[in-house]
Protein backbone atom coordinates (compact mmCIF):
# COMPACT_ATOMS: atom_id res chain seq x y z
CA UNK A 1 0.00 0.00 0.00
CA UNK A 2 2.78 2.46 0.85
CA UNK A 3 4.36 2.45 -2.56
CA UNK A 4 1.03 3.63 -3.94
CA UNK A 5 1.06 6.87 -1.94
CA UNK A 6 1.84 10.10 -3.68
CA UNK A 7 1.85 13.72 -2.69
CA UNK A 8 -1.47 15.39 -3.38
CA UNK A 9 0.10 18.54 -4.73
CA UNK A 10 2.37 16.69 -7.15
CA UNK A 11 -0.45 14.55 -8.48
CA UNK A 12 -2.78 17.50 -8.82
CA UNK A 13 -0.24 19.40 -10.88
CA UNK A 14 0.44 16.40 -13.08
CA UNK A 15 -3.25 15.64 -13.53
CA UNK A 16 -3.99 18.93 -15.27
CA UNK A 17 -0.83 18.72 -17.40
CA UNK A 18 0.27 22.29 -17.05
CA UNK A 19 3.51 23.30 -18.70
CA UNK A 20 5.70 26.33 -18.31
CA UNK A 21 5.11 27.22 -21.97
CA UNK A 22 1.30 27.18 -21.74
CA UNK A 23 -0.51 30.49 -22.15
CA UNK A 24 -2.65 31.76 -19.25
CA UNK A 25 -5.75 30.95 -21.29
CA UNK A 26 -4.64 27.35 -21.85
CA UNK A 27 -3.77 27.00 -18.16
CA UNK A 28 -7.26 28.21 -17.26
CA UNK A 29 -8.92 25.74 -19.62
CA UNK A 30 -6.73 22.89 -18.34
CA UNK A 31 -7.54 23.66 -14.71
CA UNK A 32 -11.28 23.90 -15.34
CA UNK A 33 -11.39 20.63 -17.30
CA UNK A 34 -12.49 17.81 -15.01
CA UNK A 35 -15.10 16.85 -12.42
CA UNK A 36 -15.63 18.28 -8.95
CA UNK A 37 -17.87 17.33 -6.01
CA UNK A 38 -18.57 18.97 -2.63
CA UNK A 39 -19.27 15.74 -0.71
CA UNK A 40 -16.95 16.52 2.20
CA UNK A 41 -18.43 20.00 2.62
CA UNK A 42 -21.93 18.53 2.98
CA UNK A 43 -20.68 15.71 5.25
CA UNK A 44 -18.91 18.16 7.56
CA UNK A 45 -21.88 20.52 7.76
CA UNK A 46 -24.09 17.59 8.74
CA UNK A 47 -21.67 16.67 11.54
CA UNK A 48 -21.53 20.29 12.72
CA UNK A 49 -25.30 20.74 12.60
CA UNK A 50 -24.94 23.83 10.42
CA UNK A 51 -27.06 24.89 7.47
CA UNK A 52 -26.34 22.59 4.57
CA UNK A 53 -25.66 23.53 0.99
CA UNK A 54 -26.89 21.12 -1.64
CA UNK A 55 -24.50 18.41 -2.71
CA UNK A 56 -23.49 19.05 -6.30
CA UNK A 57 -21.34 17.55 -9.03
CA UNK A 58 -19.71 19.83 -11.59
CA UNK A 59 -18.16 18.64 -14.85
CA UNK A 60 -16.26 20.87 -17.27
CA UNK A 61 -15.55 19.01 -20.50
CA UNK A 62 -13.38 20.38 -23.26
CA UNK A 63 -15.09 19.83 -26.60
CA UNK A 64 -12.50 21.34 -28.91
CA UNK A 65 -10.70 24.58 -29.49
CA UNK A 66 -11.21 26.96 -26.58
CA UNK A 67 -14.67 25.71 -25.59
CA UNK A 68 -15.76 23.96 -22.40
CA UNK A 69 -19.24 22.66 -21.66
CA UNK A 70 -20.48 22.61 -18.07
CA UNK A 71 -22.95 20.29 -16.38
CA UNK A 72 -24.13 20.77 -12.80
CA UNK A 73 -26.23 18.09 -11.13
CA UNK A 74 -27.28 17.23 -7.56
CA UNK A 75 -25.66 14.20 -5.94
CA UNK A 76 -22.63 12.20 -6.94
CA UNK A 77 -22.71 12.05 -10.74
CA UNK A 78 -22.63 14.54 -13.64
CA UNK A 79 -25.71 15.46 -15.59
CA UNK A 80 -26.32 16.78 -19.08
CA UNK A 81 -24.18 19.67 -20.28
CA UNK A 82 -26.14 22.91 -20.02
CA UNK A 83 -23.65 25.75 -20.49
CA UNK A 84 -20.90 26.49 -23.02
CA UNK A 85 -17.86 28.50 -21.94
CA UNK A 86 -15.87 30.02 -24.82
CA UNK A 87 -12.50 31.62 -24.07
CA UNK A 88 -12.19 34.86 -26.01
CA UNK A 89 -8.99 35.26 -28.06
CA UNK A 90 -6.06 36.96 -26.38
CA UNK A 91 -7.90 37.39 -23.08
CA UNK A 92 -8.99 35.65 -19.89
CA UNK A 93 -12.67 36.33 -20.53
CA UNK A 94 -15.13 33.50 -21.15
CA UNK A 95 -18.40 34.05 -22.94
CA UNK A 96 -21.14 31.83 -21.49
CA UNK A 97 -24.30 30.71 -23.27
CA UNK A 98 -26.75 27.79 -23.06
CA UNK A 99 -25.56 24.73 -24.97
CA UNK A 100 -28.85 24.60 -26.87
CA UNK A 101 -28.28 28.13 -28.15
CA UNK A 102 -31.33 29.61 -26.45
CA UNK A 103 -31.51 32.15 -23.68
CA UNK A 104 -29.24 35.02 -22.71
CA UNK A 105 -25.45 34.96 -22.72
CA UNK A 106 -23.07 36.53 -20.22
CA UNK A 107 -19.37 36.41 -19.40
CA UNK A 108 -16.77 35.86 -16.69
CA UNK A 109 -13.49 37.72 -16.34
CA UNK A 110 -10.69 35.61 -14.89
CA UNK A 111 -7.54 36.62 -13.07
CA UNK A 112 -4.50 34.51 -12.30
CA UNK A 113 -3.98 33.66 -8.64
CA UNK A 114 -1.06 32.04 -6.82
CA UNK A 115 -2.70 28.60 -7.06
CA UNK A 116 -4.99 28.97 -10.05
CA UNK A 117 -7.61 31.43 -11.30
CA UNK A 118 -10.55 33.45 -9.98
CA UNK A 119 -13.48 34.45 -12.19
CA UNK A 120 -16.32 36.94 -11.72
CA UNK A 121 -19.40 37.74 -13.73
CA UNK A 122 -18.95 40.91 -15.78
CA UNK A 123 -21.03 42.88 -15.18
CA UNK A 124 -22.10 41.44 -11.79
CA UNK A 125 -25.37 39.48 -11.68
CA UNK A 126 -25.57 39.40 -15.48
CA UNK A 127 -25.75 35.58 -15.71
CA UNK A 128 -28.79 33.43 -14.86
CA UNK A 129 -29.19 32.65 -11.15
CA UNK A 130 -28.22 29.02 -11.71
CA UNK A 131 -24.64 30.16 -12.38
CA UNK A 132 -22.40 31.41 -9.55
CA UNK A 133 -21.28 35.01 -9.30
CA UNK A 134 -17.71 33.96 -8.58
CA UNK A 135 -15.43 30.98 -9.25
CA UNK A 136 -12.05 29.89 -7.96
CA UNK A 137 -10.27 26.93 -9.52
CA UNK A 138 -6.97 25.23 -8.70
CA UNK A 139 -5.36 21.86 -9.36
CA UNK A 140 -7.35 20.35 -6.49
CA UNK A 141 -10.45 22.48 -5.83
CA UNK A 142 -13.36 24.36 -7.37
CA UNK A 143 -15.07 27.05 -5.29
CA UNK A 144 -18.33 28.63 -6.41
CA UNK A 145 -20.31 31.36 -4.65
CA UNK A 146 -23.14 33.71 -5.50
CA UNK A 147 -21.31 36.76 -4.13
CA UNK A 148 -18.76 38.16 -1.69
CA UNK A 149 -21.18 38.87 1.20
CA UNK A 150 -21.07 36.91 4.45
CA UNK A 151 -24.44 35.29 3.79
CA UNK A 152 -23.49 34.17 0.29
CA UNK A 153 -24.00 30.53 -0.66
CA UNK A 154 -20.58 28.97 -1.13
CA UNK A 155 -19.80 25.57 -2.59
CA UNK A 156 -16.41 24.03 -1.84
CA UNK A 157 -15.79 21.14 -4.22
CA UNK A 158 -12.76 18.97 -4.79
CA UNK A 159 -11.47 17.51 -8.04
CA UNK A 160 -12.56 13.88 -8.22
CA UNK A 161 -10.28 10.94 -8.99
CA UNK A 162 -11.73 7.73 -10.39
CA UNK A 163 -11.00 4.17 -9.24
CA UNK A 164 -11.83 0.86 -10.93
CA UNK A 165 -12.25 -2.44 -9.15
CA UNK A 166 -14.40 -5.35 -8.07
CA UNK A 167 -16.76 -6.42 -5.27
CA UNK A 168 -17.49 -9.91 -3.94
CA UNK A 169 -20.43 -10.51 -1.58
CA UNK A 170 -21.06 -13.97 -0.14
CA UNK A 171 -24.68 -14.82 -0.93
CA UNK A 172 -25.04 -16.59 2.42
CA UNK A 173 -25.11 -13.09 3.99
CA UNK A 174 -28.47 -12.34 2.35
CA UNK A 175 -29.76 -15.90 1.99
CA UNK A 176 -29.03 -18.27 4.91
CA UNK A 177 -29.89 -21.23 2.67
CA UNK A 178 -27.20 -20.42 0.12
CA UNK A 179 -23.93 -22.38 0.18
CA UNK A 180 -21.20 -20.53 2.06
CA UNK A 181 -18.94 -20.58 -1.00
CA UNK A 182 -21.58 -19.01 -3.29
CA UNK A 183 -20.33 -15.51 -4.16
CA UNK A 184 -21.90 -12.55 -5.95
CA UNK A 185 -18.97 -11.19 -7.98
CA UNK A 186 -19.19 -7.79 -9.64
CA UNK A 187 -16.36 -6.71 -11.93
CA UNK A 188 -15.60 -3.40 -13.64
CA UNK A 189 -16.96 -1.24 -10.84
CA UNK A 190 -16.06 2.44 -11.22
CA UNK A 191 -16.19 4.87 -8.29
CA UNK A 192 -14.81 8.32 -7.67
CA UNK A 193 -13.25 9.36 -4.38
CA UNK A 194 -15.71 12.09 -3.38
CA UNK A 195 -18.48 10.06 -1.76
CA UNK A 196 -19.34 7.79 -4.67
CA UNK A 197 -21.72 4.96 -3.66
CA UNK A 198 -22.21 1.71 -5.60
CA UNK A 199 -25.24 -0.42 -4.55
CA UNK A 200 -24.49 -4.15 -4.64
CA UNK A 201 -27.13 -6.02 -6.63
CA UNK A 202 -27.70 -9.71 -7.29
CA UNK A 203 -29.04 -10.29 -10.81
CA UNK A 204 -30.59 -6.83 -10.66
CA UNK A 205 -32.11 -7.30 -7.23
CA UNK A 206 -30.82 -5.10 -4.37
CA UNK A 207 -28.92 -6.90 -1.61
CA UNK A 208 -29.25 -4.08 0.92
CA UNK A 209 -25.52 -3.34 0.86
CA UNK A 210 -23.39 -0.80 -0.95
CA UNK A 211 -19.77 0.23 -1.26
CA UNK A 212 -18.73 3.86 -0.73
CA UNK A 213 -15.43 5.57 -1.56
CA UNK A 214 -14.83 8.96 0.04
CA UNK A 215 -12.08 11.39 0.97
CA UNK A 216 -12.70 12.76 4.46
CA UNK A 217 -10.84 14.77 7.09
CA UNK A 218 -11.47 13.71 10.67
CA UNK A 219 -11.71 16.84 12.78
CA UNK A 220 -10.46 15.33 16.03
CA UNK A 221 -7.14 14.44 14.38
CA UNK A 222 -7.03 16.67 11.32
CA UNK A 223 -5.94 13.64 9.28
CA UNK A 224 -7.22 13.32 5.72
CA UNK A 225 -8.01 9.77 4.59
CA UNK A 226 -9.46 7.85 1.68
CA UNK A 227 -12.17 5.62 3.16
CA UNK A 228 -13.62 2.50 1.55
CA UNK A 229 -16.78 1.60 3.44
CA UNK A 230 -19.45 -1.09 3.43
CA UNK A 231 -22.84 0.58 3.85
CA UNK A 232 -26.13 -0.83 5.14
CA UNK A 233 -28.62 0.76 2.78
CA UNK A 234 -31.49 0.29 5.22
CA UNK A 235 -30.22 3.11 7.43
CA UNK A 236 -27.21 4.49 5.54
CA UNK A 237 -24.81 3.47 8.31
CA UNK A 238 -21.28 2.33 7.53
CA UNK A 239 -20.87 -1.19 8.90
CA UNK A 240 -17.11 -1.30 8.52
CA UNK A 241 -14.40 0.48 6.57
CA UNK A 242 -10.75 0.49 5.57
CA UNK A 243 -8.73 3.62 5.05
CA UNK A 244 -5.53 4.78 3.46
CA UNK A 245 -3.94 8.07 2.41
CA UNK A 246 -5.78 10.23 -0.16
CA UNK A 247 -4.70 9.61 -3.76
CA UNK A 248 -3.32 6.16 -2.94
CA UNK A 249 -2.97 3.90 -5.94
CA UNK A 250 -4.94 1.08 -4.31
CA UNK A 251 -7.43 0.50 -1.52
CA UNK A 252 -9.24 -2.67 -0.46
CA UNK A 253 -11.24 -4.33 2.30
CA UNK A 254 -11.82 -7.96 3.35
CA UNK A 255 -14.52 -8.78 5.91
CA UNK A 256 -14.79 -12.40 4.74
CA UNK A 257 -18.47 -12.03 3.89
CA UNK A 258 -17.64 -9.13 1.56
CA UNK A 259 -14.44 -8.08 -0.17
CA UNK A 260 -13.63 -5.22 -2.51
CA UNK A 261 -10.54 -3.82 -4.18
CA UNK A 262 -9.95 -0.67 -6.26
CA UNK A 263 -7.09 0.82 -8.25
CA UNK A 264 -6.83 4.50 -9.14
CA UNK A 265 -7.08 5.38 -12.80
CA UNK A 266 -4.11 7.24 -14.29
Amino acid sequence: MKRGLRGAAALGAAAVALTAAASPGEELLDLLTGEFNNHEQVWQQKLDGTAQVERRHWRFERTGGKRLVLSVAPGQAPGEAAWAFDLRPESLDTAVAPVDGGGPSCSYRWQAQADGFAGRQTPPRSCPQSLPGEWRVSATHLLASNGPSNDATRYAARRVRYYRGWIALHRHRIDPNAPEDDVILIRKVRLHDEGSVFPIADAGEPTGYAVELARLTYQNTGIAVLKLGIVDQADGETLSYAWTAPLSDRVGINLRWVQAGFTRED
